[in-house]
């Protein structure tokens, strides 16, 4: 008789603005094959219903909303297991919304993060929970966190917008370093975002666990395509938030209209300087792997 793979639980938080969905949609697509191989997963589509969130069906007390489980937590992980030995959760907002109301990142990055990931590693205990990140150059993360908060009905310039949230303010290795210092914590393991496409099928593999033997097939198109400046000029000149979609309509990223791109070549490599410096002391971390070749 074949022996049962332990249980075991990946979380993946993200971050934004780091191609969570398409990971997200390209597991979707395959979960079939994911349940063959005893991997149960579960995504935003899944886990952004009312009072299904991570938080809402684990019952983890880390909200102003008191949480309302309909099963106790042990049931709760056997439900969502079900046959397998792998659960896989995915959604970027368990660990915090990227704004508030007025567009402005809360400081430190993700501050409720630990206090959340925490509760469900006390939640799912004694199965172990691995978390899952990825990570992004500090300019461009702000650059397309921009073009997100102007979606998301927040018209307002760059100049206001960077006020906000400086570009030291996107600091990843106080975010891992605060993840490892919760106690009982599995893995973590990192992959910077400017090198998704070639880290897709490790990072994937290693959601799935060493016991699933198969391969998750990336979907084949980007899904979020950012705002070209042309766009951005619109959308600030209508001065509304609903012309968003006629904006990236009327004016999509093309050698006629270029990504909005509203950093200079002494910022980015400020940026990147800082990027550095942050994924080598994310290195220097124990209990934590950054993705490479």
């Amino acid at each position: 008789m074949n022996q049962h793979p332990p249980y075991s639980v990946a979380l993946h938080i993200g971050a934004h603005k780091t191609a969570t969905t398409h990971l997200q949609r390209s597991f979707t697509m395959q979960q079939n094959a994911l349940i063959n191989a005893g991997v149960r997963y579960y995504g935003p589509e899944s886990l952004r219903r009312p009072e299904r969130s991570i938080a809402d069906v684990f019952g983890l007390e880390v909200s102003k909303r008191p949480p309302r489980p309909t099963r106790s937590r042990q049931d709760q992980f056997a439900f969502m297991v079900k046959d397998g030995h792998r659960l896989v959760l995915s959604d970027e907002n368990f660990i915090g919304v990227m704004h508030n109301k007025k567009g402005a990142m809360l400081s430190p990055l993700y501050p409720h993060a630990q206090k959340r990931v925490a509760a469900l590693v006390d939640a799912v205990a004694p199965h172990p929970v691995d978390v899952f990140l990825s990570i992004r150059n500090p300019a461009t993360f702000l650059t397309s966190a921009y073009g997100q908060a102007l979606m998301g009905g927040l018209p307002m310039s760059f100049e206001e917008y960077i006020a906000k949230n400086p570009l030291d303010l996107i600091d990843w290795a106080g975010l891992v370093a605060r993840l490892r210092a919760i106690p009982n914590l599995g893995e973590i393991v990192v992959w910077r975002f400017e090198e998704y496409r070639w880290r897709f099928y490790k990072a994937t593999a290693a959601m799935m666990g060493p016991d699933a033997d198969i391969r998750i097939a990336p979907i084949p198109n980007k899904v979020h395509i950012g705002l070209s400046e042309a766009a951005v000029d619109y959308i600030l000149s209508q001065g509304q938030a609903d012309c968003v979609d006629e904006a990236r309509a009327r004016f999509p990223v093309s050698d006629a209209n270029p990504a909005f791109a509203p950093f200079d070549a002494a910022q980015i490599g400020a940026a990147t300087e800082a990027y550095d410096a942050q994924i080598a002391q994310i290195d220097q971390m124990g209990g934590v792997t950054i993705l490479r070749a």
